[in-house]
């Protein structure tokens, strides 16, 4: 991790922090739109042979906490909507409120889409986080 700080600042492909056994990598202000990864790592001190070093890519968090609002929202708005719609079918009216359960399905659907698009737009930024990390981290011959 100390080589990682001490060479975090001259990284052309990525901005970041570390802290402890942890840093966070970004793609560069400039570069960076929506769908840009994040890059969390964490360092475990091996015994003898060195250390792991374990990374995980993840939209950004606000991007994160939107994507999971609108899954939640869109899963109580389905139960909601068949809860309803089996009311109305308990007591022999047209249970019109069942067709929240095709739209649902549909808006869930596309939101599962967007995602796939998103880690498709981001998948250059994803390869470049990983070789600016591997650049970070490895040993310069000497």
């Amino acid at each position: 991790m100390a080589r990682l700080r001490s060479r975090l600042g001259g990284c052309p492909r990525c901005t970041g922090v570390s802290v402890g056994r942890h840093a966070e990598l970004f793609v560069p202000e400039p570069e960076r739109r929506v769908w840009s990864p994040w890059l969390s790592v964490t360092v475990e001190v091996g015994e003898g042979r060195g250390s792991m070093v374990r990374g995980r890519f993840s939209p950004h968090p606000n991007v994160w906490t939107l994507y999971m609002f609108l899954a939640f929202a869109l899963g109580f708005a389905l139960l909601v909507g068949v809860t309803w719609g089996y009311a109305q079918w308990a007591m022999d009216r047209f249970p019109w409120a069942l067709l929240s359960l095709p739209l649902g399905l549909g808006l869930g659907g596309a939101l599962y889409v967007v995602s796939l698009v998103g880690q498709r737009l981001g998948h250059e930024q994803i390869e470049g986080l990983e070789a600016a990390l591997r650049e970070l981290v490895e040993r310069q011959s000497e």
